[in-house]
């Protein structure tokens, strides 16, 4: 099962792939060696990388913002489904 820990590892280097394959993906469409500037490869997997790990934190706080109106409107916290992404209280 994926802990915190797991996904957020596991958002960036999906961003990082990501991010190394757009840059890859536009070297070919040019039509240039897709190992031309082989240090933008790694400036993109870090960027991704980085964008990984701000989504997982922008999800985060979203859940706590949709938790806070749906205690302004009585209804009860959202919880997730435990699956990929384990949804907890706002109390914890």
């Amino acid at each position: 099962f994926l802990t915190n820990a797991t996904l957020g590892l596991t958002a960036a280097l999906i961003g990082g792939f990501s991010g190394t394959g757009i840059h890859m993906l536009t070297n070919a469409m040019r039509k240039v060696p897709l190992s031309r500037a082989p240090w933008n490869h790694v400036g993109y997997f870090i960027v991704g990388a980085w964008a990984g790990n701000k989504y997982v934190a922008l999800e985060k706080k979203l859940l706590m913002d949709v938790n806070e109106i749906r205690a302004d409107k009585g209804m009860p916290p959202l919880v997730g489904s435990g699956y990929w992404v384990k949804y907890s209280t706002p109390s914890e």
